[in-house]
């Protein structure tokens, strides 16, 4: 099993921060009225619990990511409260792309869709990859998508 390079808690933790600072800035005007605490005495303890809880579920994230190309499927783990266990049957794959956004391209990393014939939301991601080590992976699943294509989606 393969798991993500560790670069991107780096990109999780920063994508944490906006929601833990504007949370901290909601709760601290509550901390400040009902302990008769300072604003910015109720902002720094808001902030350093919440903060802590991000890093928890962050490192908590990564450690529960991991995925596999089998024989005959592409096989992924993730999830924090609610475990997901996917399997992508390379006959189902329609396409796959290799993205990088700001944050990645800071981070030297890149991510790889793949999309699938089906439903909305039929989509899985690999997040975290060498870019080298997701163009191999993206031409590894194109090509076991070729090769499956006589065989039943089924």
């Amino acid at each position: 099993m393969r798991k993500p390079e560790k670069k991107v808690l780096g990109i999780w933790l920063l994508q944490a921060f906006i929601p833990t600072f504007i949370l901290s800035l909601g709760l601290s005007w509550p901390i400040q009225e009902y302990t008769r605490a300072g604003y910015f005495t109720g902002f720094s303890g808001a902030f350093v619990l919440i903060s802590a809880l991000a890093v928890g579920y962050t490192v908590y994230r990564y450690r529960a990511w991991r995925f596999e190309m089998k024989e005959d499927h592409l096989y992924l783990e993730h999830g924090v409260f609610r475990k997901v266990y996917s399997m992508v049957p390379y006959v189902r794959i329609q396409h796959v792309d290799t993205q990088r956004d700001v944050l990645d391209r800071l981070f030297g990393l890149s991510k790889i869709v793949v999309y699938t014939a089906g439903s909305r939301g039929a989509d899985v991601t690999l997040p975290g990859l060498l870019p080298g080590d997701a163009d191999d992976i993206q031409r590894k699943l194109r090509d076991v998508a070729i090769e499956s294509e006589d065989r039943d989606a089924v």
